[in-house]
């Protein structure tokens, strides 16, 4: 399978950015992820960049095997920092690896990742409104706009265990790691919308601006997949499978073989 990326992390309307990301080819897996240092906690900045080092270094080293062990080397290094410092820092996180069409996702915490396909399918949050919704007490409209969105029940860093969620996916068209920056103020479709009209660059610009305008006050990283048709793949980048560019070879011999033939002839 052919992908392409597109990656964007911006501060917004923050005095500084403490999101973190990775999107790149490690070996022979796609390693997307989004970290979401907590506003609020001293080192949030911190706490996010060391949980995407972790995750590539543990890819680096493991391949598919060190993806969970990342989340807890990560957590493992925040939670003995906090002590040693006597800091708070913390981070969310949401990462996926891909290999072919399969792709495994794993978060902890409110940053979010999602699948457009037919239906959105999205991972579900670690918070305050999320335990409302699966209680029936909220419908998943209405935590939209909760004034207590923002509370996460679980983050890396701040306990000396973690749960995560853990799923194993088919991309079939479009992936799709935001921090809540996005997720929160923007709804899902349109977000929707956005990522089927646009390839994944122009996407995750104008998924930005649309954040800053619904009047989004945090940091705002996105990263877009999208798989990418075998035609337009060898329009963009003119690479063609050897088996094809033998049998256009061969067609080509064949047409003139026949002209040659036509010219003795005559």
């Amino acid at each position: 399978m052919k992908i392409e990326y597109y990656a964007l992390s911006k501060k917004g309307r923050r005095e500084k950015n403490e999101d973190a990301y990775i999107a790149e080819k490690i070996k022979d897996l796609y390693v997307f992820a989004v970290a979401d240092g907590l506003g609020g906690h001293v080192g949030g900045e911190i706490a996010s960049k060391i949980a995407i080092i972790e995750l590539k270094e543990a890819i680096a080293r493991y391949g598919e095997k060190g993806f969970l062990k990342a989340f807890e080397k990560a957590n493992d290094t925040i939670f003995f920092e906090n002590k040693r410092r006597k800091s708070n820092m913390a981070t969310t996180l949401v990462a996926c690896i891909v290999k072919g069409e399969k792709c495994k996702i794993a978060n902890i915490g409110d940053s979010r990742a999602y699948i457009f396909n037919n239906k959105i399918w999205k991972t579900k949050n670690h918070s305050f409104v999320q335990q409302l919704i699966d209680k029936g007490i909220i419908s998943e409209e209405e935590s939209f706009d909760h004034p207590q969105k923002n509370i996460v029940t679980q983050v890396l860093g701040l306990k000396e265990k973690i749960k995560l969620d853990v799923y194993e996916k088919n991309i079939d068209s479009i992936l799709l790691l935001c921090s809540d920056g996005l997720s929160d103020y923007v709804r899902d479709n349109e977000i929707e919308e956005i990522v089927k009209k646009y390839d994944p660059k122009t996407s995750c610009k104008k998924l930005y601006k649309k954040a800053l305008k619904r009047g989004s006050n945090d940091n705002i990283t996105i990263i877009m997949v999208k798989k990418m048709k075998d035609s337009y793949y060898k329009a963009k980048t003119g690479k063609y499978d050897a088996l094809e560019v033998t049998e256009e070879l061969k067609n080509i011999a064949i047409e003139m073989c026949g002209s040659i033939i036509e010219m003795i002839k005559n």
